[in-house]
């Protein structure tokens, strides 16, 4: 049996992305304002833990995310270009949002393996 739950499949051991919102996502437009911009980055963090190195990925976008309210305000109408490397960071997320994400109940009869990683922008860890 399959329940949907708060964006997410779940169904025998196995966790997915709601179709429905990944659709939502994979049908945006490349943002013209920073608005645009933070509410893509912001809809994407929310399936983070499926996509790996997600913080190195979006770091190009995270400016847009606005840290007050005087900047959420301004970025509301402010039109924007998008550099080649915030272009990329877009497509990078739309495309590892195209692909089989699934996270699975860990089996306990093989052994467990942790891999960690981290960076000037981010740190992460998989087990």
């Amino acid at each position: 049996t399959q329940t949907d739950y708060l964006g997410h499949q779940i169904s025998n051991g196995e966790i997915r992305p709601s179709s429905y919102n990944i659709s939502g996502l994979l049908n945006t437009k490349v943002p013209q304002t920073p608005d645009e911009a933070c509410k893509f980055v912001k809809a994407a963090e929310y399936y983070r833990k499926f996509i790996p190195n997600f913080s190195q990925i979006a770091e190009p976008l995270r400016k847009f995310v606005p840290t007050t309210r005087t900047q959420q305000k301004k970025g509301q109408k402010t039109t924007i270009t998008l550099t080649q490397d915030e272009i990329n960071a877009f497509d990078q997320l739309k495309h590892h949002l195209t692909t089989d994400l699934v996270l699975r109940l860990p089996n306990i009869r093989f052994p467990f393996k942790v891999q960690t990683d981290a960076s000037d922008e981010g740190i992460g860890a998989v087990l």
